[in-house]
């Protein structure tokens, strides 16, 4: 296994880590590694006790060993995702995110992907740490947007 390799199982388990901490006393998440047959997510992430009965959201997760650019509020994790990923995960029907993950501090950096996302991502600003307060905005942020959306089909030629 090359070292490229083991920084990213590294960071996936650290993602794994930070998703799943405990906060206010209680979990948020739960996450499912989708693996290497997954093209662009890595993680299916579930919200635990929604209050629209499920909700989820992806992650690609990207790894790095404590590279950054930028200072203050410019300041980035230098990981990038390509343009074609990009327009992969706009084309998911559910949120999708990118985590940035620092292996050697065992942080992580959280960014959206929305229509407005568009060509290569250079850099996870650090603005949004997968801290405590992330974790229930994020919670919050995914569950408005299963609640805001009728997910049942309307009709069906299969309905009785």
């Amino acid at each position: 296994m090359n070292l490229g390799d083991i920084i990213g199982r590294r960071g996936e388990s650290i993602f794994t880590v930070l998703i799943t901490r405990w906060c206010g006393g209680r979990a948020w998440f739960t996450d499912t590694f989708l693996g290497d047959k997954h093209q662009t997510t890595d993680f299916l992430v579930e919200l635990i006790e929604p209050t629209t009965g499920h909700a989820h959201f992806y992650v690609q997760v990207k790894s790095t060993r404590g590279r950054y650019s930028g200072e203050g509020a410019g300041r980035k994790l230098d990981v990038g995702v390509s343009a074609e990923d990009v327009e992969r995960l706009k084309q998911i029907h559910a949120p999708t995110y990118v985590v940035g993950i620092d292996v050697e501090i065992v942080r992580g950096y959280i960014i959206a992907i929305t229509q407005e996302s568009s060509g290569v991502i250079s850099g996870i600003p650090v603005r949004h740490p997968l801290n405590c307060r992330t974790l229930k905005a994020l919670w919050k942020e995914v569950d408005e947007y299963w609640k805001a959306r009728s997910v049942l089909a309307q009709r069906s030629k299969f309905s009785p």
